[in-house]
């Protein structure tokens, strides 16, 4: 156990449908574009937005060339687009990152206000059920729940080493950032920093606990040989699993994606409140 890697995997369809993944991207620049026009034409969401998707992309070519993630195949609207890499790390980069650190800081910005607050909190609140509580619980009465998960198939259609040294040290640069930024910052943009995070964290923790309810995501434990095939893998004991979940929804999702916004900030793109 000691020298096994720890995998996260995606069992379901967003791991390989990325029709889904281009309908969350554009969703993302909506909503960027919906900030810009009715706040002034701000540039903030776009920043936060470019900022993410560069820092992903690269990260998803070192991921996906070194074998850290390994997504057996992709399709678009049942085209296979397994090799275009060229167009399959760009949605990944913002529909699974960029999308949530939108999707955060756009419901922090208007819970952090107070006119606004009651408003958008029941607008959040329909969201996620819309989002995550109506579709778990159609598929979990039509059989689909963590216990039925195929642990251990090497045909698994997403897995990825979830401590690989490039990862680790990418997410320990992010997160300094982050904290750094929060506790240097002034306290009106500290505000905002933190409702952005609990926002992301909020919505990760529901995207996360769906996901593992319905058997489409959990941890694996097992070796990664260099030859890029896997053995002993099976899934991890209840501890570990919950501790892994929990490290990539608190650390990799809501705490970096804070980063996204603190990046702007530090290279002065977005102006704090005492400028």
């Amino acid at each position: 156990m000691l020298f096994e890697n720890v995998f996260m995997i995606r069992g379901g369809a967003f791991g390989t449908d990325f029709g889904i993944k281009l309908i969350f991207s554009i969703i993302t620049i909506l909503i960027c574009i919906y900030d810009w026009k009715t706040n002034n034409k701000r540039l903030d969401y776009f920043w936060v937005f470019l900022t993410a998707t560069l820092i992903l992309i690269m990260a998803e070519v070192m991921m996906q060339t070194t074998g850290i993630r390994a997504i057996r195949e992709k399709y678009l609207f049942g085209i296979d687009i397994t090799t275009w890499l060229w167009l399959t790390i760009p949605l990944q980069a913002i529909s699974e990152i960029a999308y949530v650190a939108i999707v955060g800081v756009l419901f922090g910005d208007r819970i952090m206000k107070e006119e606004t607050r009651k408003q958008w909190t029941i607008i959040l609140i329909i969201f996620l059920i819309l989002r995550f509580l109506i579709p778990s619980i159609v598929l979990v009465s039509m059989g689909h729940n963590f216990a039925s998960v195929n642990a251990g198939d090497p045909n698994i259609p997403s897995r990825r080493d979830l401590f690989a040294l490039g990862t680790v040290i990418s997410i320990s640069i992010l997160s300094f950032i982050a904290i750094f930024w929060l506790v240097k910052t002034d306290s009106e943009t500290r505000k905002r920093g933190l409702f952005m995070f609990f926002a992301g964290l909020i919505y990760s923790i529901c995207w996360t606990l769906s996901e593992w309810v319905i058997g489409q995501r959990w941890i694996e434990v097992g070796i990664q040989n260099p030859s890029g095939t896997y053995s002993n893998l099976q899934r991890a004991d209840p501890l570990l699993e919950f501790s892994a979940l929990a490290y990539d929804t608190i650390i990799e999702m809501a705490l970096v994606n804070t980063a996204f916004l603190a990046i702007p900030y530090l290279l002065k793109l977005i102006k704090s409140e005492n400028d």
